[in-house]
């Protein structure tokens, strides 16, 4: 039998492995599921609720080194958070010049510094380790610092300005990534990149627009992570299949969140065009199946997703998203028991 590890890898090289791999998203325990293996298992932290559902990932982050602020630093600030906090107008709504964007207090990468990795290889030896730099979008940046609306605008009517935004939150990713990445090399596995453009109807921005305004300095991004031997792992929710070609061409490995209910992403289409080229990590619905389905009906959604991969390999179990209050304890451990008790052959 394999271990986690050697689960992962093979399953990032499209290669057959003794059962699929699968994760708790991105290594999240929320209130609500944390109550459920309370009342349920008599657990009481986070850590003990992942070493008893035991996936096959365990996720490591920066450490926050900067002076107290009002504001969380940004390797604290989840997507979730992110995508709560109001949106219709920003701290450079009204940014008319390059001056403008200059003159903002912008983040200082230094206050992140790599966490322990070796103490995280030293106690997870045979578990895949991801490194994770935290949430900070290039798109979605723009939009909380302009306002979504504005963000619109200013990127087709003062397009200077936009770019101005795009490039000086990209020099502040860098300079996070190099050093994290570089602590990172050769302990860690797999790292995350995110952002948020799209809902699950379509892309917020057209893909010639996301192939101008993101896609350069994203692969840069991901260039800096796989020259330290990291796998990447990219987020982004929705409706991405226009510019899944993109990734594969800049260097990504594997997408997350595979939401399979958003329009274009359903497992039988995807996995026969992208499958051997990207991996999938997700797929198993949170806003119907984990928060309203059964358990039953959770097994049988794990086994046809990995049924649809299995020709081309590269399929990894997890929730299609984390936080929501609705998700049915009940049902993610039944997601991931799914999994622990088959193999490939027996699904």
């Amino acid at each position: 039998m394999m271990n986690s590890r050697e689960r992962v890898l093979k399953t990032f090289q499209f290669e057959t492995t003794d059962r699929p791999p699968f994760d708790l998203m991105e290594g999240c325990v929320w209130p609500e599921l944390l109550n459920y293996f309370k009342n349920s298992f008599n657990l009481t932290t986070y850590n003990e609720v992942i070493e008893f559902l035991d996936p096959d990932f365990r996720w490591v982050f920066l450490n926050y080194t900067g002076p107290p602020a009002d504001q969380e630093p940004l390797a604290e600030i989840t997507e979730e958070k992110a995508q709560s906090k109001k949106v219709m107008e920003g701290p450079l709504s009204n940014a008319d010049s390059e001056s403008d964007i200059e003159s903002h207090p912008w983040f200082n990468p230094s206050y992140l510094q790599p966490g322990d990795f070796a103490s995280a290889r030293a106690r997870w030896p045979y578990k895949a380790l991801v490194f994770c730099p935290g949430w900070m979008p290039l798109f979605w940046t723009a939009c909380e610092l302009f306002g979504v609306e504005s963000a619109m605008v200013k990127m087709m009517t003062q397009p200077e300005i936009f770019k101005a935004v795009i490039l000086r939150h990209h020099e502040i990713c860098m300079d996070i990534l190099r050093r994290g990445a570089k602590a990172a090399n050769g302990i860690c596995d797999l790292a995350l990149l995110g952002d948020d453009f799209a809902s699950q109807q379509n892309m917020m921005i057209s893909p010639s627009l996301w192939r101008k305004w993101i896609k350069p300095y994203l692969a840069e991004q991901v260039q800096a992570l796989r020259e330290n031997n990291l796998l990447v792992l990219y987020h982004s929710c929705g409706a991405v299949r226009p510019i899944l070609n993109d990734l594969i061409e800049i260097g990504v490995n594997g997408l997350l969140v595979f939401q399979t209910t958003a329009r274009g992403m359903d497992v039988d289409s995807i996995a026969p065009e992208f499958g051997g080229k990207l991996a999938f990590y997700g797929g198993i619905d949170v806003q119907n199946l984990l928060s309203f389905g059964t358990p039953a009906e959770v097994e049988t959604e794990v086994r046809k997703n990995v049924a649809a991969f299995s020709e081309y390999g590269g399929y990894i179990i997890a929730n299609s998203h984390h936080t929501i209050p609705s998700i049915n304890g009940e049902n993610i451990l039944a997601m991931c028991q799914a999994v622990k008790k088959r193999t490939y052959t027996s699904f």
